[in-house]
C-alpha cells in the first residue's frame, strides 16, 4: 500500500511503461545473443569481433539521429520508429538460415555390420555423457547421407555387400574364365552337373563359391564350354550348359541327350568358359564376383556405358540405432542399420572380411556428410569436426546476416535508450534526482523476463541443441506493447550535445579526470568480458555434468534474475548514501576490487550453480558503478556541459571499454577457455585496482579541479553534491 502523502505523476506512467516494456522486450533475447551465435557456428573470436565493432555503430548513430530529431522536431516519431526497427532486426535475426551442418562421418565394417565412424583429436574432447545418453536409448533415428564414391571399388563393395548392384553391373554382358572341371554327375532330372574345382579369371584363381536358397537365387546364365577333353566337348557340341550352385559349389548343367552317353565321375580336364550374362539382371554378375572373392579383376570392377561415368556420390536415408554407440580410443561409433534409397528400396548395409588379395588400406571405407533428425547426434559429430578441423574461415552468408542485422538491433537500441533518457529528464522537469526511480522499472522487467525466458527456453529444447523461438515470440509481444505504450507519450523539444570532441582538450588537462577516464575503460574491459562470455562460461562448466544442458538457460534466466534483484535495484538505490559516505574516488577502486573477486571465482566453478551466489558482485560491478561514473561525470563538467560530458564518458565506456573487452575476451576465450579467461582478467582487475589507490593518492595533494572548472562543486569535500542521486520520498 502506498504512503498517504506518495503522489504519483500520471504523465510518468508513458516512460515507466517503457522501461518495463522495453526491458521485458529485449530480456528475452539480449543475454542470450552471443550463445545464441555460438549455437550458428561462431567462433568466441568472431563474437568478440562482433561485439567490438556494435558500440562503435550506436555512438555515431546516436548523435546524428539527436540532430534529426531536434532539426525537425520529429523525437517521438523517431523513437518509435527504432523501437519497430529493434522488432524487424530481432525477427530477421530468428530467420537467418541455419548454415549447413556440413558434418562428415566414415562408413566402417564392425561385427560384420556398418557402422558410423567420427574421431576427435583425442579420446579427452569426447563428450562421454552425450554418448552414455544415446547409448540408454533404445530407439533409431533417421539420418539423410551422401557419400563419396570416386573410387570404383566403393561402387562394387555397395553393388555386392550392400546388395544395390543397379549402379555398376549393368553393363557387362558377358564373362569368360576357365573352369576347372572336378566331377561329372547324374541327377533326377537326367541332366549331367559339371562340377569345377577352381576358375582362373584373369590370371588369378578362385574358388567358385556360390550361394542359392534362404532368399538367394540361382544365376542360371547359359555358358558356351570349350573342353580339352575331346568326349565332353564332342558332347556339348553347339549346345550351352546353364551356370548353377550344387553344394555351394558352381556348377553346369546340361541336358540334351548325349549326357547319357557321359562317363561319369572324376574328370580333371578344363574348360574355358564364355558366359552369357543379362544386363537387366545385374545382381547375377553381383553373385558371382562375391562368391568367388573375385573384386580383384576388372570384369568385378564396376561399369558404366561408354562415355559415361559412375556417379560421385551416393545419396539414401540410414536408420542408425541410438544403443549401439560407443566409444573406442578417439572415435565413436553408431551402428547403421539399413538405408532407404530415393526409389524407396530398403537395403541392409551388411560388411564382411577383406576379399582375396586385398589389403587392408584398399577397404571400403568413403566419406559421407550426414544430417540427423536427433539433435544430440549431430552435437557429438559438429564436436568432433570442431575438434579436428583446421578451419579458420567464419565469414559465411549467416555471418555476414548476423552481423548485419545487430548493427540495426544496436543503433535502433542506442538511439531509443538515449532518447528515452531524454525524454524521461524532460517530463521530470526539475525532479531530476527521480529518474532512477523511474529507470528501476526496467531493472525490474528485465530481471524477470530473462528468468521466464531462460526456463521457457529449456523447456522447449531437447538436448544442448536450444530452441529460441520462444524468446523471440516474447520479444515481439512486448516490444509490440512498448510501441502502444509509446504513443501516449507527450514529448517537447529535446537537446542533443554534439560537442563532444570540443570538450576532450578541456576534461583531459585534468589528472583527476585522465585516472577516471582510464578507470572507465578498465571497467568497460571488465563489462565486456562479461556480457560477452559469462553465459558461455556458465554452458561450458555446466556440461561438465550430463545432466547440464537439460538446466543451462534456466540457470542463465537466474543469474540475470539475481543480478538485477539482488545487486543492480538494492544497491542503486543504495548508491547515493555510501558514495556520499566513502566517496567517488573509494567506490572506484572497489568496484575494480569487486571485478577481480568475481572474475577469480568465475574461474574455479565446476559446478555452473554456483555461479549464483558470486551474481551478488553486480551489485558492486554495475549497481555501485553506473551512478558512480555519471555521477563524477557530472560533477567535473563545465557548465553548460552536462550532456556533453555524460556522452563522452558513455562513449568511453561503450566505444573503448567494452568494443576492447568484447575483442580481447573472444580471443582470449578461444585460445585458452573461459576458466584461464576470467582469472587472468581477475588477476588484472585486482593489480588494476590497486593501482588505482596508488594513483589516487599520488594526486590526493593535487588541484582537486582545474582551471576553468571554478564553478563547479570541488570533489572530494565531505559536502560533495551527488544530486542526481538524491531521492525525493514524495515523488513517484
Amino acid at each position: 500500500m502506498l504512503p498517504l502523502n506518495m503522489k504519483i505523476d500520471k504523465k510518468l506512467l508513458p516512460i515507466k511503461g517503457h522501461f518495463i516494456l522495453y526491458s521485458a522486450g529485449t530480456a528475452p533475447l539480449i543475454p542470450y545473443l552471443s550463445t545464441y551465435a555460438r549455437q550458428l557456428g561462431f567462433s568466441s573470436t568472431t563474437v568478440g569481433l562482433i561485439y567490438t565493432i556494435l558500440p562503435i555503430f550506436s555512438l555515431l548513430a546516436t548523435p546524428i539521429f539527436g540532430f534529426l530529431a531536434d532539426r525537425f522536431r520529429i523525437q517521438k516519431t523517431i523513437f518509435i520508429f527504432f523501437q519497430i526497427v529493434i522488432i524487424v532486426s530481432f525477427a530477421s535475426i530468428y530467420f537467418i538460415p541455419q548454415s549447413g551442418l556440413n558434418l562428415t562421418v566414415e562408413l566402417d565394417c564392425g561385427d560384420g555390420a556398418t557402422v558410423l565412424k567420427s574421431c576427435y583429436r583425442n579420446a579427452r574432447e569426447i563428450d562421454q555423457c552425450s554418448v552414455m545418453s544415446l547409448g540408454s536409448q533404445n530407439s533409431t533415428t533417421q539420418c539423410k547421407m551422401s557419400c563419396d564414391m570416386t573410387s570404383p571399388k566403393m561402387w562394387q563393395t555397395v553393388c555386392e555387400h550392400w546388395h544395390i548392384p543397379k549402379y555398376c553391373y549393368s553393363h557387362t554382358n558377358s564373362i569368360n574364365y576357365t573352369s576347372f572341371i572336378s566331377n561329372i554327375s547324374m541327377k533326377e532330372d537326367k541332366c549331367a552337373y559339371i562340377s569345377t574345382d577352381n576358375v582362373t579369371l584373369e590370371g588369378y584363381t578362385f574358388k567358385p563359391s556360390c550361394r542359392i536358397g534362404g532368399g538367394f537365387v540361382d544365376v542360371n546364365e547359359p555358358c558356351i564350354l570349350d573342353c580339352v577333353n575331346n568326349q565332353l566337348s564332342n558332347i556339348l557340341g553347339e549346345n550351352k550348359a546353364n551356370m548353377t550352385c550344387l553344394n555351394d559349389t558352381l556348377n553346369y548343367r546340361l541336358c540334351n541327350k548325349d549326357v547319357g552317353n557321359m562317363v561319369l565321375g572324376s574328370q580333371l580336364d578344363k574348360c574355358q568358359a564364355n558366359c552369357e550374362l543379362d544386363t537387366s539382371a545385374p545382381w547375377k554378375l553381383m553373385e558371382i564376383c562375391s562368391g568367388w572373392g573375385a573384386d580383384v579383376t576388372d570384369v568385378c570392377k564396376p561399369k558404366t556405358p561408354a562415355g559415361e561415368q559412375l556417379p560421385k556420390t551416393l545419396s539414401f536415408t540410414g536408420n542408425i540405432r541410438l544403443s549401439s554407440t560407443v566409444t573406442e580410443h578417439s572415435c565413436v561409433f553408431i551402428r547403421l542399420t539399413d538405408i532407404v534409397m530415393p526409389d524407396g528400396t530398403v537395403h541392409y548395409p551388411n560388411c564382411i572380411t577383406k576379399a582375396q588379395y586385398e589389403m587392408e588400406m584398399n577397404l571400403f571405407h568413403p566419406l559421407c556428410e550426414i544430417d540427423c533428425d536427433h539433435a544430440q547426434v549431430n552435437e557429438l559429430l559438429q564436436s568432433a569436426k570442431d575438434s579436428t578441423s583446421e578451419e579458420t574461415y567464419q565469414y559465411t552468408k549467416q555471418f555476414w546476416m548476423f552481423f548485419v542485422f545487430m548493427i540495426l538491433n544496436w543503433i535502433a537500441g542506442g538511439v531509443v535508450v538515449a532518447f528515452a533518457d531524454a525524454i524521461c529528464f524532460n517530463l521530470l522537469g526539475t525532479k531530476k534526482n527521480s529518474y532512477g526511480k523511474q529507470r528501476l522499472w526496467g531493472s525490474v522487467g528485465f530481471g524477470l523476463l530473462s528468468l521466464i525466458s531462460g526456463s521457457l527456453i529449456d523447456l522447449f529444447s531437447a538436448g544442448a541443441y536450444k530452441d529460441y523461438t520462444i524468446a523471440f515470440v516474447l520479444m515481439f509481444v512486448f516490444m509490440c506493447g512498448d510501441v502502444v505504450v509509446s504513443s501516449f507519450m507527450k514529448v517537447e523539444s529535446l537537446a542533443f550535445s554534439l560537442n563532444i570532441l570540443s570538450d576532450v582538450g578541456t576534461l583531459f588537462k585534468s589528472a583527476r579526470n585522465c585516472v577516471f577516464m582510464l578507470w572507465t575503460i578498465c571497467v568497460g574491459l571488465c563489462t565486456g568480458l562479461l556480457w560477452q562470455f559469462l553465459f558461455w562460461h556458465i554452458e561450458d562448466v555446466a556440461r561438465l555434468t550430463c545432466d547440464g544442458a537439460d538446466y543451462v538457460k534456466t540457470l542463465q534466466g537466474l543469474v540475470s534474475a539475481i543480478q538485477t534483484f539482488g545487486g543492480e535495484i538494492p544497491f542503486m538505490f543504495l548508491s547515493g548514501y555510501i558514495i556520499k559516505k566513502i566517496g567517488h574516488v573509494n567506490v572506484m577502486s572497489i568496484v575494480l576490487i569487486a571485478f577481480g573477486v568475481r572474475f577469480v571465482l568465475y574461474s574455479f566453478l565446476t559446478n555452473a550453480w554456483w555461479v549464483l551466489p558470486i551474481e551478488i558482485f553486480q551489485g558492486v560491478t554495475f549497481g555501485m558503478f553506473y551512478p558512480t561514473m555519471t555521477s563524477y561525470a557530472s560533477l567535473v563538467s563545465p557548465p553548460g556541459t552536462e550532456n556533453t560530458v555524460q556522452g563522452l564518458v558513455g562513449a568511453i565506456f561503450g566505444g573503448v571499454g567494452t568494443s576492447l573487452g568484447s575483442l580481447i575476451g573472444g580471443y582470449m576465450y578461444q585460445t585458452y577457455k573461459g576458466w584461464n579467461t576470467f582469472r587472468w582478467f581477475g588477476f588484472g582487475a585486482v593489480n588494476v585496482g590497486v593501482l588505482h589507490v596508488i594513483a589516487q593518492y599520488l594526486l590526493k595533494d593535487k588541484p582537486h579541479l582545474d582551471q576553468g572548472y571554478s564553478s563547479v562543486i570541488h570533489y572530494g569535500h565531505t559536502n560533495d553534491a551527488v544530486n542526481i542521486l538524491d531521492d525525493d520520498p514524495d515523488f513517484m
